[in-house]
């Protein structure tokens, strides 16, 4: 049993199980919790407010996680946080009242949100290479993602949640697991000989973290309400729920070759070219969806610009933190981005749930397409270093 247990830590099958079933049973909570919730009876409005609540709860916890993580340790803390997950979706699907609904799913989120920056940054530590680690969160979401139309169409709308409970056991096996190999300056604010002790000012201070802070709040804002309503808006085409699902996760998919070549160009391009590729292709989303153009080119455009442009973000993002954030301030530094995307999925699902409640979707993406536009150009304004001395993913 010892032997056994000795090849399993850190072995590849427990990054395999972590990134591919926390992405499953990220998918499985939120792929289609707009239809979930509409389905129910609720309004377009009320999911917005649930999406914002727990978007705020997210905001709110964000940096206390990551203070938790830098003082007890990433393993106790995650650990513990996959745990409750499963205990709050539970009660997300066992009781009737919208206020018990809201509060379940909030912490849901805060508790898969609190933990990302974690298993992001994992991947650019583990012994096998961020792409053959991360792909695995890629097939997730898309498997899961897939799994919660058929789900949701062919057994029950609330055995997506026990999906998601029976996933997450998984996560927490794979994640006990591994042993990833931060250095010890990015995993604990410690006082070297030659630097003082950093605090939380010091990122607040730093004004270019500051103006990429704006920008990921413009970027989440449009990407976090595309998520939560694209799914209605395909249905609401004529697309049955699990002809929505297939196509995003088909559309998840897409995703994979980015990560899978990301050692052969993540550290050549600079950091400018990279986000103005996501900012770029969002871009162009929005404008389909909002000029609602024929459904063929809607699709083909959601295979294209959806999901890519949002992982080359996510990588783009630990290069840029890494870049422009002291070593020491790593986990922080991305908890905080994570709090501010978090802020700015708030904003755009209140107001485009008012949106598609009084309008309809199109004129929702139009208003989208105006954030996007905004963050387009301070993209261009942004004077960031290249950020291609780093090496963290070749």
């Amino acid at each position: 049993m010892e032997r056994l247990l000795a090849r399993y830590t850190n072995s590849y099958l427990s990054y395999v199980l972590m990134y591919l079933f926390y992405n499953i049973s990220f998918a499985l909570f939120s792929a289609l919790i707009s239809v979930y919730l509409i389905d129910k009876g609720f309004l377009a409005s009320d999911v917005s407010l649930l999406i914002s609540v727990a978007s705020l709860a997210a905001m709110v916890t964000q940096p206390i996680i990551g203070g938790l993580t830098d003082r007890f340790g990433m393993r106790l803390v995650n650990l513990t946080m996959f745990a409750i997950s499963c205990g709050a979706a539970l009660l997300f699907i066992a009781t009737p009242y919208f206020a018990i609904v809201v509060l379940a799913y909030s912490l849901l989120n805060l508790l898969m949100n609190g933990a990302n920056p974690v298993v992001e940054r994992m991947a650019t530590s583990s012994p096998y290479g961020y792409g053959k680690v991360r792909m695995w969160g890629t097939i997730g979401f898309a498997l899961g993602t897939q799994l919660s139309g058929i789900i949701y169409d062919n057994i029950a709308p609330e055995a997506l949640y026990i999906g998601f409970v029976v996933s997450m056991l998984l996560c927490i096996l794979g994640f006990w697991g591994t042993q990833p190999r931060l250095a010890e300056t990015e995993t604990a604010n410690i006082e070297s000989d030659d630097k003082e002790p950093v605090s939380l000012k010091d990122l607040l201070t730093n004004k270019l973290f500051l103006f990429y802070l704006l920008l990921q709040i413009l970027f989440a804002a449009t990407t976090g309400a595309t998520y939560s309503f694209c799914p209605a808006f395909l249905v609401s085409k004529g697309l049955d729920a699990s002809v929505a699902s297939t196509i995003l996760s088909v559309a998840a998919l897409c995703e994979l070759p980015l990560i899978i070549l990301s050692a052969k160009f993540m550290d050549k391009i600079p950091n400018k070219i990279l986000m103005l590729v996501c900012f770029g292709l969002i871009t162009l989303q929005m404008a389909t969806y909002g000029f609602d153009l024929p459904l063929p080119i809607i699709i083909a455009i959601t295979f294209v610009c959806k999901h890519p442009p949002v992982i080359l973000n996510v990588m783009t993002n630990m290069k840029v933190v890494n870049t422009i954030v002291d070593p020491r301030q790593q986990i922080t530094g991305l908890a905080l981005v994570k709090a501010c995307q978090n802020f700015g999925t708030i904003i755009s699902n209140n107001v485009g749930g008012r949106i598609v409640d009084a309008s309809g979707y199109p004129p929702m993406f139009l208003f989208l397409l105006a954030l996007i536009a905004v963050g387009l150009v301070g993209v261009v304004l942004f004077p960031v270093p290249s950020g291609n001395d780093k090496k963290l993913f070749s």
